[in-house]
């Protein structure tokens, strides 16, 4: 339990440092415990997305690469993930920014079989939005948009289920 601990406060520090602007402008870093501000976007179904929507419901915010193996990897994790724990309010958005066109992200989602929203965000406002500046990055939000945790790299269940758990039983 305490090497788990651990392992949450050195991914937490990484994360924060990793979100932090190095534009030296005002936008401060976003930490645990913060509530995250909302954005909108358009998925590749063409449905609107905003967070301010899902506000009451935990959510996962999963910055990704197409060409990325742990994203592969993990996105049937999410999936799952998904299909187990919608009922009870969880949301899950994909936020891609890299892809060179949205086939490439559409070509991904098909391959993947995934079934929640996905943002091709090319011009990366999203990214910027949140001053993500190494991807994959989990963002694990609770009901009222509070940062649970910053995940960089792959992402297992127990990760998922540790954090949730609260709001999905």
């Amino acid at each position: 339990m305490k090497t788990k601990i651990l392992i949450y406060a050195l991914l937490t520090v990484t994360a924060a440092f990793l979100l932090n602007s190095c534009s030296g402008g005002s936008t401060k870093a976003i930490r645990v415990g913060d509530t995250i501000a909302s954005f909108s976007g358009i998925d590749l179904e063409g449905r609107a997305f905003s967070l301010a929507s899902k506000k009451g419901k935990p959510v996962i915010m999963r910055f990704f690469l197409v060409n990325c193996p742990y994203c592969k990897a993990d996105t049937p994790i999410f999936n799952m993930f998904y299909d187990k724990y919608r009922q009870m309010g969880l949301e899950i958005v994909y936020i891609n920014n890299n892809g060179t066109n949205a086939e490439e992200v559409e070509t991904f989602v098909r391959d993947l079989d995934v079934d929640f929203p996905v943002i091709y965000d090319p011009q990366g406002k999203i990214a910027k939005q949140y001053n993500v500046k190494v991807q994959p990055l989990t963002l694990v939000l609770s009901p009222e948009h509070k940062l649970l945790a910053a995940l960089l790299g792959g992402v297992s269940e127990a990760e998922l289920n540790e954090l949730l758990h609260k709001f999905i039983q």
